[in-house]
């Protein structure tokens, strides 16, 4: 049968059974406490009572003898509950996001304080200035060897064309820099020459160490994009940066539709940086 509280108007559907002379109930909304009095089922034009769950045990509803039956409260209470949960959650994920973004502009502000130098010499702030290689008396570009690459070696190095679907040919170099001196190094630099038959210089390139790219970016990548790739300023401070003795750094350089006249390449080392003293 349905009762409802005179109090607060909310309704409760309990069993036949509970209806006994003398019997009251506690509402659990506003903790009134009022005999049991049957009434009809609601009609169905009218809006449906709030009930319990047909599953509830009479002993969640059941209290003490001198104080009366005790009302659960309606399903409306446990609904309320979970939109505040998800309410919860949401907040969660935005604290995430705003905590990462702080890490990440504090890792930078970290870089460019205690190493302000290294955005210069790569032009991230200002106009990059690069140190023009040395030639040799014969009028060759041929940098000499200084104190600051001779214990500089290349590993690993070969060399191999690729074909694009955006160039055409490509002439791919690559290979890896080990740091032989017993102090760290960083922004390393290498140049690759192309050369005939003759042994006559085709083309140069100089690249920073650091970056390469995947096997299907040569593919698919037009030359563009594969110069902002390879020459990516945040990579190579972060992959060219502090290499400790023993350690090594990979390079990369690519040529675009070079001349069937290639026959020879050279690869050579021609700058690298002391880490500011802290």
């Amino acid at each position: 049968m349905h009762v409802t509280c005179p109090n607060c108007s909310t309704k409760y559907n309990l069993p036949d059974s509970m209806f006994k002379p003398g019997a009251k109930a506690r509402c659990t909304v506003c903790k009134h406490m009022f005999p049991l009095a049957g009434e009809k089922a609601t009609p169905r034009h009218e809006e449906p009572a709030r009930s319990r769950d047909d599953d509830s045990s009479l002993e969640d509803i059941l209290g003490s003898p001198d104080s009366g039956f005790d009302l659960d409260a309606p399903a409306q209470k446990k609904s309320k509950g979970k939109t505040k949960d998800k309410g919860k959650g949401k907040s969660k994920v935005g604290l995430v996001i705003v905590l990462l973004v702080v890490l990440l502009a504090g890792a930078g502000a970290g870089v460019y304080f205690t190493m302000p130098d290294l955005f210069g010499k790569l032009g991230l702030f200002g106009n990059a200035t690069a140190e023009a290689p040395k030639t040799s008396a014969n009028g060759s570009d041929e940098v000499t060897v200084t104190d600051n690459i001779k214990n500089l070696a290349l590993r690993n190095v070969r060399q191999y064309y690729q074909p694009n679907e955006k160039v055409g040919q490509l002439f791919v170099v690559e290979g890896k820099v080990v740091n032989n001196f017993n102090v760290p190094k960083e922004l390393v630099k290498v140049e690759v020459t192309l050369f005939d038959t003759n042994n006559v210089t085709i083309t140069s390139k100089q690249q920073y160490c650091g970056i390469t790219v995947s096997l299907f970016q040569l593919q698919v990548l037009g030359q563009q994009e594969l110069e902002s790739a390879l020459n990516n300023k945040i990579e190579i401070l972060t992959n060219n940066t502090n290499i400790p003795p023993g350690g090594e750094v990979p390079f990369m350089v690519v040529f675009y539709n070079p001349p069937a006249s290639v026959s020879e390449f050279g690869v050579k080392v021609i700058e690298a940086k002391d880490p500011p003293k802290k």
